[in-house]
């Protein structure tokens, strides 16, 4: 009986992940993941993560799309998580969700996006140990804000997911994905000049950064 269970798990598996490219494929677009991901999440990004899983026998042979984050899924992540070269955690982070948007929008031949989100809006408003640093974005990102009392250095880094890097600075990070930002920075001295860039990554990990930027405390 549990062989007869285990067999029709695996037959619903392949029905779901067949429904999953056929439909993929009609609307020739692919599916976006933007939901981070651990063992116990349950819904449909779960199940089109397992769908897409699925068709990877080397990442996940038992082929399972249940719509909960098991084990098995974290397993199959860290095998993704290993076969691109990413830290393998085993759960479904901001540089996994980007890699999985890649790597699923090319595998359904509706060409992965290379245009990084462009920044704009930015100000700064400013307390004496803080600051809020807004700006908006004309597609769903997160943000992270680099910050420091001495001007930024930039220097040039290739390959999608890899901006420009930041030296010698704090750095704060919204890992939510969204269009209207505000990224809180603490700790602050007051009555003090700090540059500050931001860095902007899409669900696909394409990368952008604005030039270094000021903002002043309140004494």
């Amino acid at each position: 009986m549990k062989s007869l269970s285990l067999n029709l798990r695996v037959a619903a598996g392949a029905i779901a992940v067949t429904a999953f490219l056929l439909a993929t494929s009609a609307h020739a677009q692919s599916v976006i993941f933007t939901t981070q991901m651990d063992i116990g999440a349950r819904g449909a990004e779960v199940t089109a993560l397992q769908s897409y899983l699925a068709t990877q026998t080397s990442f996940y042979p038992e082929g399972l799309v249940t719509g909960y984050y098991g084990s098995l899924t974290a397993a199959a992540v860290a095998r993704f998580q290993t076969n691109y070269g990413l830290p393998a955690v085993g759960r479904v982070g901001p540089l996994t969700l980007a890699k999985l948007n890649a790597v699923v929008s090319g595998n359904v031949g509706g060409g992965a996006d290379t245009s990084a989100p462009v920044i704009f809006g930015t100000s700064a408003a400013t307390a004496s140990a803080g600051a809020t640093i807004h700006f908006g974005t004309n597609e769903m990102a997160t943000g992270k804000v680099f910050y420091s009392a001495i001007p930024i250095i930039l220097s040039e880094s290739a390959g999608i997911g890899f901006g420009p890097l930041v030296t010698g600075t704090s750095a704060m990070t919204d890992a939510n994905f969204r269009v209207s930002h505000d990224v809180m920075l603490s700790g602050l001295a007051p009555n003090t000049t700090y540059f500050y860039v931001i860095h902007a990554t899409d669900a696909r990990g394409n990368v952008s950064i604005s030039w270094p930027a000021t903002f002043r405390t309140a004494p």
